[in-house]
């Protein structure tokens, strides 16, 4: 929650800060003149007044006064503006701008009055700022949004963040607060930048208040959400011991006192003689004595026809008179389960909690025998009580502090939260959702009405397990506040000590540097004023002594050199400029070399084909940094070794550490006026990316060579066959049997060649309808066990699988792929799982999918080889004489139909011990079934991470 991570710190940072400014600004009041006044009283009044506004900074920030409102801090801001304003006044005695003071008529002084003098220094300043003062309009604008925080905090004097009484006015005042500190400290730093001591030490109160933020924030953080997670598990634990008591206790309670009363012989007798008077002066006899004053007691036949009843129906609030049980009621409760089950089968009792219309109740049923025939079942007794107000006030009681809630269906049936609710507010939907998926109990941290709680949900069922209602226990998150502000308080006073330290060092050392500086300054003020004889009286083995010690070697020849080394520096960068620019506008490597064939030049993608820095390569011999070879491993003599001009294509220029690289390298010859060598310059491409473009299309072209040859030789060897020979109707049956196999393995590939095409150029647009997954698995399953019997295929579909919104036939297409890959790659037979279950979660965020899990011990991957699958045209295999065909475009082709249905896949693999692959794909959103354009082939691998792994 906001409170638990984002108030306190900030209230430290804005409160730390806020004392910063004030100090700052007594400091200055009392130590520089004209800051706010000149005269003695004047600095004095300032002093205190800023000294007292820092002291209510202090009681605030550090949590000894928590309330905006409280009467001593208020009394200090308004007495600290009042003496601000005065020491202003004291300073522009000659301004009308103590004219401007308005006069206040406060309908509510303590809670404006703060405000009122905060309002006043500002109109003083800004009268001072007409006056063209320096930074007075600062001071005005700051002093104007402390005022804005005043009236803000008027409006919620008590509010407390984490307490439960947070309104808006609390946010909005505490960011007018900090923008006025944040200006009263550009205010201050206007009149400290001259100083170098003052902008030393303002450097350091900055940093401090960064540190001071940083550690508030990871320390109350940390400590708020372990409270947070300690209080949500003591909540569960609760909201256990609730389930219990209705679960348990109370069911357990009303079955004994349901087999007591019908074991009397006012039960047995008044039904087997049908006595209904009786019955009904005997349950109101019952229900009169103190453990049944909650319960309702129901006498009926074996057609459950009712003979006598007394009870109240359910309490909707504490003060509520109970009202009795009505026709209704009685008829709802006689059609119970529980009364089912006693009236059509061989139980003589039954207890359960269950749903009667929109209430929940907790009811038990005895059956009761024939006083003289006890074999002879003469009616059923029934008793109950409803799960209502006086239920949940029971709860609250045992569990204080927390308290108890009930919502039935979509209904708030009891309460004992104080605060206005709705349900979606107490049980909103993505809950209901979240619990229908868990079995445990959910807890989380949420605001009702304007206080957090921290709330724990389980449902309550039948015996049959249906649900009835979710039982809620809600405990306020007082404790978490109360820890913050003993967090804040340590932390403030911590801060508050360690800023002393840190000024006092800063202001020692400031002085220290500045002192030096300041002579410096003067010397170098002299020189600029033409005096080259100046000099720096500054001593030491530090920096700034060795400083003084060159500036003034540098004044005792100044004068001659001047001139020279004006024209050398512009000559010197004029050169290196153009050197730089042709250098490393370069796509290309390149290096040059003196007449010596020594390394001149050598630009950033040079040092990045021969892996050599460029730092390295200055200065030394062509032939030791410039390494060429051909294809045989041997080395090649470049032109540029003889300073000659000459080009080179084929070759391979070798790397330290890593393989060579294929380049095309050509050289020219740098000469002199006369003609004569003087360098020369080698310019190298990498040729990588086309040889490899040229590998992948020998290998594409012999893969799909390869893999239409295969289906093809058996089409035409059995064609032949047939066409020469009269075989017998078996054995033609056979061969028709393999050339329809074959053909479909030939359509298959062209059809993969030809939606992959398609989708590479986004003509592929998959139909958009909701697609029952279950099916599609199955189908795909018993076929593939038809086609591969020696494989054992174990499937595992869960029942009420979710529907996903896709194309059904690129669907069966991917999961084909995977089925396919599967029985190539477990050659000798083998488990092949194949599993479709629900899923919460889809790429990392809270959503409903389904995922499909195949998984076979075929041979498996190395963990260096899983990268590559995804690739177009991909295999880890990929010569001539591999063991397994394939054009590798299969789990290249699954990856971009998943992505174009939004979801994800990932693999686990291991050598010898099989692979794993996981598609997860989102299901139809309640209440949307939007489709969605098929995206291009960029946008899709960036929409769907593909994760790969060794499996464990």
């Amino acid at each position: 929650m906001f409170e638990s991570f984002v108030a306190a710190p900030a209230h430290i940072a804005i409160e730390f800060l806020g004392f910063l400014v004030m100090g700052g600004a007594a400091l200055l009041a009392l130590t520089r003149p004209g800051f706010v006044a000149h005269s003695p009283f004047g600095r004095l009044s300032g002093f205190f007044g800023f000294g007292v506004l820092a002291a209510a900074q202090v009681l605030h920030g550090g949590a000894f006064l928590q309330s905006d409102g409280a009467d001593v801090l208020i009394a200090l801001r308004a007495g600290g503006a009042a003496l601000v304003g005065i020491a202003l006044i004291g300073g522009l005695r000659q301004t009308p701008a103590a004219a401007l003071l308005p006069v206040f008529e406060l309908k509510e002084p303590r809670l404006l009055l703060a405000a009122a003098a905060a309002l006043a220094v500002s109109v003083v300043a800004f009268g001072s700022a007409l006056r063209h003062r320096r930074g007075a309009l600062r001071l005005a604008l700051g002093m104007l949004l402390l005022t804005a925080a005043e009236v803000l905090t008027a409006a919620a004097p008590n509010a407390r963040f984490g307490r439960g009484v947070v309104v808006e006015y609390a946010y909005a005042a505490h960011m007018a607060k900090i923008l006025g500190f944040l200006v009263l400290g550009a205010w201050l730093w206007t009149a400290a930048r001259s100083s170098i001591r003052t902008r030393f030490v303002g450097a350091f109160v900055g940093l401090l208040v960064l540190v001071v933020l940083a550690l508030s924030s990871a320390l109350t953080a940390v400590i708020a959400r372990n409270i947070e997670r300690d209080q949500l598990a003591r909540v569960e634990a609760q909201l256990r011991s609730a389930v219990e008591l209705i679960e348990d206790e109370v069911t357990g309670e009303l079955l004994d006192k349901i087999q007591l009363i019908a074991d009397t012989p006012l039960a047995k007798s008044g039904i087997a003689t049908r006595n209904r008077a009786a019955l009904r002066e005997g349950a109101a006899g019952v229900l009169l004595r103190e453990p049944f004053e909650e319960d309702f007691l129901i006498f009926m036949n074996e057609q459950r026809e009712i003979l006598g009843a007394h009870g109240n129906g359910p309490v909707t609030a504490l003060d509520e008179p109970a009202k009795p049980l009505s026709t209704l009621d009685l008829l709802k409760l006689a059609g119970s389960e529980v009364v089912a089950d006693i009236a059509g089968g061989p139980a003589d009792s039954s207890v359960s909690v269950e749903l009667i219309g929109r209430t929940a109740v907790v009811i038990a049923a005895q059956r009761v025998r024939d006083p003289v025939d006890v074999s002879r079942p003469v009616g059923i007794a029934a008793m109950g009580r409803y799960i209502d107000i006086r239920l949940i006030d029971q709860i609250t009681e045992r569990l204080k502090p927390a308290r108890a809630s009930l919502v039935v269906v979509d209904r708030l049936v009891a309460t004992r939260l104080a605060d206005p609710i709705g349900v979606r507010r107490l049980l909103p939907q993505d809950l209901v959702a979240e619990m229908n998926l868990s079995e445990d109990p959910l807890s989380r941290e949420h605001v009702v009405g304007s206080r957090n709680y921290f709330s724990a949900y389980e449902s309550l069922s039948t015996a049959g397990g249906e649900p009835v209602g979710t039982l809620i226990l809600s405990a306020p998150a007082s404790i978490v506040a109360e820890t913050r502000d003993d967090v804040t308080r340590t932390l403030f006073l911590v801060a508050l000590g360690v800023a002393a330290i840190v000024l006092l060092l800063a202001f020692l050392s400031g002085r220290r540097i500045a002192r030096p500086i300041q002579v410096l300054t003067a010397a170098a003020g002299a020189v600029r004023e033409g005096n080259l004889g100046a000099r720096a009286e500054v001593s030491g083995e530090d920096e700034v002594g060795q400083l003084g010690e060159s500036f003034n070697q540098m004044t005792a020849s100044l004068a001659t050199m001047t001139d020279d080394l004006r024209d050398a520096a512009r000559e010197e960068q004029n050169l290196r400029a153009r050197i730089e620019a042709i250098v490393q506008s370069m796509a290309d490597g390149l290096v040059a070399v003196d007449a010596q064939r020594r390394v001149l030049a050598f630009n950033a993608q040079a040092a990045k084909l021969t892996g050599v820095r460029r730092s390295q390569a200055l200065g030394k011999p062509i032939e030791s940094v410039l390494e060429v070879k051909d294809s045989q491993g041997t080395r090649v003599h470049v032109p540029i070794y003889d300073l000659a001009e000459g080009s080179l294509t084929g070759v391979f220029l070798a790397r330290r550490g890593d393989d060579p690289i294929p380049i095309a390298l050509t050289s020219a010859v740098l000469k002199d006026e006369v003609g004569r060598p003087t360098g020369a310059v080698a310019v190298f491409h990498d040729m990588s990316r086309e040889r490899e473009v040229e590998r992948m299309k020998s290998e594409f072209l012999a893969n799909i060579s390869h893999e239409l040859r295969t289906p093809l030789t058996p089409i035409k060897g059995y064609a032949q066959i047939l066409d020469r020979k009269d075989l017998p109707k078996t054995k033609t049956k056979g061969f028709v049997k393999g050339i329809l196999e074959s053909t479909a393995r030939l359509e298959r590939i062209v059809e993969l060649l030809v939606d992959f095409a398609a989708m590479e150029a986004g003509r592929l647009a998959p139909r958009t309808t909701p697609v029952d997954v279950g099916p599609i698995v199955e189908s795909l399953v018993a076929d593939w066990r038809k086609r591969s019997p020696n494989h054992k295929w174990v499937t595992h579909v869960r029942t009420r699988l979710p529907r996903v919104v896709g194309d059904e036939r690129l669907l069966r297409r991917s999961l084909e792929e995977v089925l396919d890959n599967a029985v190539k790659f477990s050659p000798q037979g083998g488990t092949i799982r194949v599993e479709a279950r629900a899923t919460a979660s889809v790429n990392g965020k809270a959503r409903r999918g389904v995922q499909l899990i195949v998984s076979d011990d075929g041979i498996g991957m190395a963990k260096e080889d899983l990268p590559r699958i995804f690739s177009d045209f991909s295999q880890i295999d990929a010569s001539e004489t591999r063991t397994y065909g394939g054009l590798g475009l299969g789990l290249s082709f699954v990856q971009r139909i998943v992505a174009v249905h939004q979801g994800t896949i990932e693999v686990e693999s291991e050598p010898d011990r099989g692979t794993s692959i996981t598609i997860t794909v989102p299901a139809v959103e309640q209440g949307k079934a939007a489709p969605r354009k098929p995206q291009p082939r960029a946008a899709a691998k960036k929409a769907t991470p593909t994760r790969v792994k060794r499996r464990a």
